[in-house]
């Protein structure tokens, strides 16, 4: 029996760990719910050559009334039962309260129910990584901007390659696989003056703006381009449509394969969305700021 298809029963609480065994065939189930997409998909890898399969829908806050039967599906489309996954990978977020809750709660209870251990991902992680398997480029520098609602955005930067997991004496895969490398965690800027707020963060003279790919959906949503452009003094560069600014589970279950090679898996009851913010709603008094910065702004959020 092959490593990798061998069951993990990992007690309550309880670390468990992923292959190490070089070239094992590994297959996933992936879950992304941080936004109003919800995104299950099904990622199979042997021999050095992956295939997925995704099914995508823009659900808003239905998500739990359709997550499980698009389980079913894309398992189904896939030819894959739920008992042939070695792991369960989610969307930890940030995000959408409400979305990540589900996503985090339908991956423990398979997670549970199946015996197999959670890999968390970061979503602007895979919106990075997705910008850069969508372009020609080997490699890049990736900047997320995602509309977190109530004049705020959810900001990371990334480096993106695709390079061999090393992994020295333990084996491992010996494949590329995306590797994300933070430049700036995610966090919460306010989307008044976000260029300059952003600056501040910036990781260095040797990531030029002019260079950096964009990734999230609130580049064209919330009409930050012209005003990033501006700041920096470089020719607008090109940012993804809403259709093409969510989280796919085929881009989460992809980076989920090089945490899987690493041992970076959570038992079920460790699992937890990641916040990086604890307040969803405003109050009355920064509503009607809100609203007045709008009208003095034009309408603009």
């Amino acid at each position: 029996m092959d490593t990798a298809s061998v069951p993990v029963r990992p007690s309550p609480g309880a670390r468990v760990q992923g292959t190490r065994e070089a070239g094992a065939p590994l297959c996933l189930l992936a879950l992304a719910t941080s936004g109003e997409w919800c995104s299950v998909g099904v990622y199979r890898h042997r021999d050095g050559i992956g295939e997925s399969d995704c099914l995508s829908e823009r659900l808003g806050n239905a998500q739990s009334e359709r997550i499980l039967a698009m389980v079913r599906e894309a398992s189904a489309n896939a030819g894959v039962a739920l008992d042939q996954f070695d792991a369960v990978a989610f969307d930890a977020g940030p995000g959408a309260f409400t979305g990540l809750r589900i996503g985090c709660a339908v991956a423990q209870g398979l997670g549970l129910a199946l015996g197999r251990p959670l890999i968390a991902i970061d979503a602007p992680a895979a919106l990075a990584w997705q910008r850069v398997r969508g372009s020609s480029a080997p490699a890049a520098w990736v900047l997320v901007a995602s509309d977190a609602r109530i004049d705020e955005l959810y900001v990371a930067m990334y480096r993106i390659e695709a390079v061999a997991h090393d992994a020295g004496s333990g084996g491992g895969c010996t494949f590329p696989l995306p590797l994300a490398r933070p430049l700036i965690a995610p966090r919460v800027l306010p989307r008044q003056r976000f260029a300059e707020a952003l600056e501040a963060l910036w990781p260095g003279r040797e990531v030029a703006a002019g260079e950096v790919l964009l990734a999230g959906n609130a580049w064209r949503r919330l009409g930050l381009l012209a005003e990033w452009a501006a700041h920096h003094g470089v020719a607008p560069v090109p940012a993804p449509g809403e259709d093409e600014s969510y989280v796919r589970a085929d881009a989460l279950a992809e980076l989920a394969h090089r945490s899987w090679c690493e041992g970076a898996v959570l038992a079920p009851a460790e699992a937890s969305p990641r916040y990086v913010r604890d307040k969803i709603a405003l109050d009355r008094d920064e509503q009607r700021a809100l609203r007045e910065r709008r009208t003095a702004g034009g309408g603009r959020p």
